[in-house]
């Protein structure tokens, strides 16, 4: 299968596309300064616990609206063309990917209590976790689309048009992701491998979305590691640890460097999956990709027709 996932619509890399990033920003980090304000005014049970996770996370609609003014007015693309292509959204690829990584998550956890069983403690009531996790679900899934919609989404597309465009839009796209998420207080007291993990968690994302060819499988992805990381598990020093989140299990301090192995060695291995997967689709066709272009080739021979053969009755 062909890769053109981030050619068309294009959004060519230019003073416009970098001044819509900005007013993307701008909309998106001014939006939520004034909506934190006046909801955290009107309403002062938002400024901690839940409450305040929720107003946080419902924030990141003023990123969706920055975009889709952008991608409207700037380059005139519908939004849903913008997002799927023109095509159908791909729920069907959204589920497997989330089930997927999340059951790779499950797995990495359940070898993380393994190797490390005095590092945990049980942390489970079950009716207000259901609770918590019905009413976050949604804005989660909210957050992480918005995300993914402008690293994966807009900054990916801007960068395909420069020589080597895949190369540049997955690692551009992945040192900022890295520099936004990972240079901070919580992930630098992990040293490198903080900012190391975001930016092969990012690297990872761009390369799905390459693969499969749009933002459903992205977004999937980053869904189920939010959900992962705010319904499954807690851990020391998260800045989520008093907003009211409801975990199964509780990890007293997060060992990154191993966090950051899990991750490298899912990259791996759906590197390979790749691999073997073009691999197989090349045997399947006999002398590979060479025939396929004498087929093309004979395919259009026959059905060109002489203008002197048409007959008009």
């Amino acid at each position: 299968m062909e890769k053109k996932y981030g050619l068309q619509p294009p959004i060519p890399f230019s003073f416009k596309s970098v001044a819509g990033f900005i007013v993307i920003f701008i909309i998106w980090q001014g939006g939520t300064l004034l909506w934190l304000n006046l909801v955290n005014a009107l309403i002062p049970a938002t400024r901690s616990g839940l409450p305040s996770l929720i107003t946080l996370y419902l924030s990141f609609l003023f990123l969706i609206l920055g975009i889709f003014l952008v991608t409207k007015y700037f380059f005139k693309i519908r939004f849903r063309t913008f997002l799927f292509e023109g095509k159908r959204p791909d729920f069907r690829k959204f589920a497997i990917y989330f089930l997927w990584y999340f059951m790779a998550l499950i797995l990495y956890l359940l070898v993380d209590i393994v190797v490390h069983p005095q590092a945990f403690t049980l942390h489970f009531d079950p009716l207000p976790w259901l609770g918590v996790l019905i009413v976050t679900a949604p804005l989660i899934l909210v957050q992480s689309a918005a995300e993914e919609i402008l690293f994966r989404g807009y900054m990916y597309r801007m960068f395909r048009s420069l020589r080597g465009g895949v190369f540049w839009s997955i690692f551009i796209t992945s040192l900022i992701f890295a520099l936004i998420h990972g240079v901070n207080p919580e992930m630098l007291n992990y040293g490198i491998f903080g900012p190391l993990y975001y930016l092969l968690g990012a690297f990872f994302l761009g390369i799905v979305a390459y693969h499969t060819n749009g933002l459903a499988a992205p977004i999937g992805i980053h869904f189920a590691t939010n959900i992962f990381n705010t319904s499954i598990w807690g851990y020391g020093s998260s800045t989520l640890e008093n907003m009211g989140l409801q975990n199964i299990v509780y990890r007293h301090t997060l060992d990154m460097p191993f966090a950051f192995s899990m991750v490298f060695a899912i990259v791996i291995s759906y590197g390979a999956f790749q691999f073997f997967k073009h691999k197989r689709n090349r045997s399947k066709v006999p002398g590979g990709a060479y025939d396929q272009k004498a087929i093309a080739s004979r395919r259009s021979k026959n059905d060109y027709i002489e203008p002197c053969q048409v007959i008009i009755y």
